[in-house]
């Protein structure tokens, strides 16, 4: 399915992600948010997919804003596919 790229794009972003984030606190956080994704991305579970990025977007705006825009660029192309 077309949505695979973008997500495997974030997915690879919040593993490196992930790997910053060690000392920070929000280690496990960040890997709930990917299990997540990869659960959606194995199973093709794209229903409101959109809506929970761009929560993570505000949510990791100001801590993480490489992760955040990255997020925010896999919304905006799942968006695009009509998701």
């Amino acid at each position: 399915m077309a949505m695979h790229e973008p997500l495997n794009e974030l997915l690879a972003e919040l593993r490196a992600a992930i790997d910053e984030a060690q000392q920070t606190g929000n280690r496990e956080e960040l890997a709930r948010l990917v299990d997540e994704l990869d659960r959606r991305l194995n199973e093709d579970d794209d229903e409101g997919v959109v809506d929970d990025l761009r929560d993570a977007v505000d949510r990791w705006e100001a801590e993480h804003p490489r992760l955040a825009a990255a997020i925010g660029r896999a919304a905006d192309a799942l968006s695009a596919l009509g998701l």
